[in-house]
């Protein structure tokens, strides 16, 4: 290989140098190849006996364990944890199979082994995540010929069935007994200053939302997909004000992960490995629970005859039912919550997509920027993203956390109460020939005719 270099290097002959460039090329192409082949062979590698005995004493569950970002928990013959690829801040989603080897995100669709892990989690190389990996397990890696070809991700195992609940655990929720301490419903009906239409739709929207109660005060927010499976259910607890009760010790839960917990005497304490206490509803070795839009029934709620139904997708649950308290559900437009931006995948909104409705986003505050990249990410063009409602009508004591709920809850609340004549009259001048025509009078705050 030195001979080679030192025949590259020669100086050409004067007559080359004068008369075209044809030999300069050349000898520049040779040249590349062999500082080529001396980088490969001065750089430290590893051989794929070594690579082969690294991956054999890896295990997945182990390393993604070592990453306190991630709380990777044993449940039953699997790991659950957050997802670090994402915003992710409900555990269920991420899971790893310690059989297979391998993890996947079934809200973000991050997959792969334990390499492919290292790097994207650790933005490695593949062989300096085979050196992670050979330091973690005592394995020297180093000092060897670089001679091996990745092989490709191991598959994801094949999905588990899905789960899908009766019924009857919803209807159990949904009785004026059970809605005593549910603080939202409270404070959606007597907190806000509702108008005389919007009150009535009250619990008509309680109603078709199938807002469910539970006995230890959380509010349930039944998941029913659009082919009208229950699927799940999402339990929040809530103060008087309509805030989250995030200091509450059990403030959050999937009834899915409800339906798994149990105490285990033993260890004297609640556990979600098995046996489990309901496996006629849920087992989750044998059925996988998949999380979808909240409110996502009500697509084929009306009987439509053309595509002009409007699908507006908030972020959380509460938000969608107060807009549709505020404005209405009807075959025009449906309000639904995605739970969350990284639930928002075209994958998710595919059965919107193909009846081709009108999407329209709207976004928290603090998540505008992130809200218009995932509207360019889903590539469907009859998808446009609203800001207006927290930007133009935002006012500072709305937060900078504020969504559109909180917005039009503080116009609402905000707004003059037309309980007169006098009010009608003063807030809408127009009104005042129909007045007239009523023969209607204003007579200290009353009215008589």
């Amino acid at each position: 290989m030195l001979s080679q270099w030192r025949e590259v290097m020669r100086p050409l002959p004067a007559e080359s140098r004068a008369g075209g460039s044809q030999d300069t090329h050349t000898r520049h192409a040779r040249a590349h190849v062999i500082v080529s082949q001396i980088i490969f062979f001065i750089m430290p590698g590893i051989d794929k006996r070594t690579i082969d005995k690294v991956l054999a004493a890896a295990k997945i569950e182990e390393v993604i364990g070592d990453f306190d970002n991630i709380k990777l928990k044993k449940k039953g013959v699997r790991y659950l944890g957050f997802c670090p690829f994402h915003d992710d801040r409900h555990v269920g989603s991420f899971v790893v199979y310690p059989k297979k080897q391998c993890f996947k995100c079934f809200s973000c669709g991050e997959k792969g082994g334990v390499v492919e892990f290292l790097k994207k989690h650790e933005n490695l190389s593949f062989p300096d995540a085979i050196r992670y990996l050979g330091k973690k397990y005592n394995i020297e890696t180093d000092m060897t010929d670089f001679s091996y070809t990745p092989q490709p991700a191991r598959p994801a195992p094949p999905p588990l069935d899905l789960l899908v609940l009766p019924k009857y655990l919803m209807a159990g929720t949904i009785t004026p007994q059970a809605i005593e301490n549910d603080n939202l419903v409270r404070w959606i009906r007597s907190g806000i200053r509702w108008d005389t239409i919007q009150r009535k739709r009250v619990e008509e929207m309680l109603g078709l939302y199938c807002v469910g109660h539970g006995k230890h005060g959380h509010t349930i927010f039944w998941q029913i997909d659009e082919q009208g499976r229950l699927r799940t259910g999402k339990m929040m607890k809530y103060r008087t004000d309509g805030h989250r009760d995030k200091e509450a010790k059990w403030n959050f839960d999937f009834i899915h992960s409800t339906l798994s917990k149990h105490w285990d005497a033993e260890k004297k304490e609640m556990t979600d490995e098995p046996p489990y206490p309901y496996p006629h509803l849920f087992d989750p070795s044998k059925q996988e629970a998949q999380i979808t839009f909240f409110g996502y029934h009500l697509l084929n709620h009306w009987k439509r005859k053309d595509i002009d139904q409007t699908v507006c997708i908030v972020e959380s649950e509460k938000t969608a039912l107060l807009m549709a308290i505020a404005y209405g559900n009807h075959a025009k437009q449906v309000w639904i919550a995605c739970g969350g931006l990284e639930m928002l995948t075209r994958e998710r909104l595919q059965p919107i997509i193909d009846q081709r409705r009108r999407i329209i986003l709207y976004p928290d505050r603090d998540g505008i920027k992130k809200w218009q990249q995932k509207a360019e990410q889903l590539h469907y063009d009859r998808l446009t993203i609203d800001t207006t409602p927290v930007t133009k009508w935002w006012k500072p004591e709305d937060g900078e956390k504020a969504d559109i709920a909180d917005v039009v809850v503080r116009i609402i609340n905000e707004s003059k109460q037309l309980t007169t004549v006098r009010d009608v009259m003063a807030e809408i001048p127009q009104s005042a020939p129909l007045i007239d025509k009523l023969n209607m009078e204003v007579t200290d705050e009353k009215t008589s005719m």
